[in-house]
C-alpha cells in the first residue's frame, strides 16, 4: 500500500488496519480474503484469472475524512455488485480535491495489496485515467509506467496546466480544469467543466511484454482516439505505439517503453507539426486501415507474423492443445498463444 498509494495526502498505516479488520471480518464470513491470499501463493495471474463466478463483484471503498474540530476519520465499506461485468475484488481510494471541489477515486486491485503478492518495485504498471465532465461524458487515457501511477498523473497535470501540450490528454484535463475554475468563480458558460477523476491500475507487477501486450488491447478496445471519439490515446498502446513513433522521430535506436518517453517524442513531432494536434495526428488516422494496423503489429522483431496468429485460432479451434500448438507454429510460449486466444493481443489481425 505505502508503494501503491506513494504521493497522496493520506496516512497509509491508518488506511491499512482499516482495511485490515474489514477483510479479517469478511473472511470470517465468507473465507474469500483466504482464497485471495492462497490465489497469490500459487503464482497469481500465471495460474489462473481470479474470479468468484458465483458471487458478484467485491469492491471495499476505503475513504479518509476530516470531521468537525479537524478529527480525521478512516472508514472501508464491503461492497458485493451483482451487475459488474468485470469479476475481480478491487479496493476503491475515495479522495476529494479541495481546490476544484470535486471526487476523486484510486481503483487497485484487491490482490496487489495482499498477503503473498509479487513485489511492485522494478515492475511495470499499466494505469487507467478517466476525466468526468458534467455533461455525462467520460474522456479515457491508458498509460504504462514503472515508477508511480501518481508521479504519472501530476506529470500529466503539468504538461496541460504549465506546459500546454499539444497531446490530447492534457489538452482536455486543461480545458475541463479552465472550465470548472471559472463555474468556481462565479462565470457561467456552455463549456463542459471537470466534474471528477477516476485513476485506476488495472494491472500490476508486469514484465515489460506482458504490459505492453496490455495496453495495446486496451488501448485499440477503449481509448485510440481515432476508432473512440472520448479517447485520448493519439497512437496504439504497446509495441505498436513503439513501431508508429518510430516513423515521428526519425527511427530512433531506443524504443520509448515507457509511456511518458513515447508522450516525449509525441510532444516533439507535435511541436513541429501543431496542425496535427488539432484533433489527432495523422498517424492514428492510419491505425483504422487493416493493412496498415497488420503491417505495424507484426512487423516488429519478436512479434508474431500475421499467418502465425491465423494458424493459431485455426489449431485452437480444431481442438488442438496450447503445446501442440507452441511446437506447430513456433511462438515462444504457451502464454503468448493464450494471449491471442484471448483477443488480449493482435485483435486487428482477421
Amino acid at each position: 500500500m505505502q508503494y501503491l498509494m506513494a504521493g497522496l495526502s493520506l496516512n497509509v498505516k491508518r488506511c491499512a488496519d482499516v482495511l485490515d479488520r474489514v477483510l479479517t471480518a469478511f473472511n470470517k464470513q465468507s473465507g474469500i480474503p483466504e482464497q485471495i491470499v492462497e490465489w497469490n501463493a500459487r503464482g497469481g495471474n500465471h495460474y489462473q484469472p481470479l474470479s468468484f463466478p458465483d458471487r458478484g463483484r467485491f469492491i471495499i471503498d476505503l475513504k479518509q475524512s476530516l470531521q468537525r474540530e479537524k478529527q480525521v476519520l478512516w472508514t472501508a465499506v464491503l461492497l458485493e455488485k451483482k451487475d459488474e461485468k468485470e469479476k475481480a475484488p478491487v479496493l476503491f481510494i475515495s479522495m476529494h480535491s479541495p481546490s476544484l471541489d470535486i471526487p476523486m477515486r484510486l481503483e487497485i486491485p484487491l490482490r496487489a495489496v495482499m498477503k503473498g503478492g509479487t513485489a511492485l518495485k522494478g515492475t511495470y504498471s499499466v494505469y487507467l485515467h478517466a476525466l468526468l465532465a458534467d455533461d455525462g461524458t467520460e474522456f479515457i487515457y491508458y498509460g504504462i509506467t514503472k515508477r508511480g501511477w501518481n508521479i504519472r498523473f501530476a506529470e500529466h497535470t503539468k504538461a496541460a496546466v504549465a506546459e500546454k501540450s499539444y497531446r490530447l490528454f492534457p489538452r482536455k484535463l486543461n480545458e475541463l480544469i479552465e472550465a470548472r475554475v471559472r463555474q468556481i468563480s462565479g462565470k457561467i458558460d456552455k463549456q463542459p467543466k471537470l466534474a471528477g477523476i477516476v485513476s485506476a491500475l488495472t494491472s500490476v507487477g508486469l514484465s515489460e511484454d506482458s504490459a505492453m501486450d496490455i495496453e495495446e488491447y486496451l488501448v485499440e478496445k477503449h481509448s485510440l482516439s481515432s476508432r473512440h471519439p472520448q479517447g485520448l490515446n493519439m497512437i496504439p498502446g504497446g509495441r505498436a505505439g513503439i513501431a508508429a513513433l518510430h516513423t515521428l522521430s526519425s527511427g530512433s535506436k531506443k524504443d520509448p517503453v515507457e509511456t511518458e518517453d513515447r508522450e516525449l517524442v509525441l510532444d516533439q513531432y507535435l511541436k513541429s507539426h501543431p496542425q496535427l494536434g488539432i484533433p489527432k495526428p495523422g498517424i492514428a488516422e492510419k491505425w483504422n486501415d487493416p493493412n496498415y494496423a497488420e503491417a505495424v503489429i507484426c512487423g516488429r522483431e519478436n512479434r508474431l507474423g500475421a499467418d502465425q496468429v491465423r494458424q493459431i485460432r485455426y489449431l485452437a479451434a480444431l481442438g488442438g492443445s496450447a503445446e501442440q500448438i507452441k511446437e506447430e507454429v513456433g511462438v515462444i510460449d504457451e502464454g503468448q498463444i493464450q494471449r491471442v486466444l484471448a483477443g488480449r493481443t493482435y485483435s486487428r489481425i482477421k
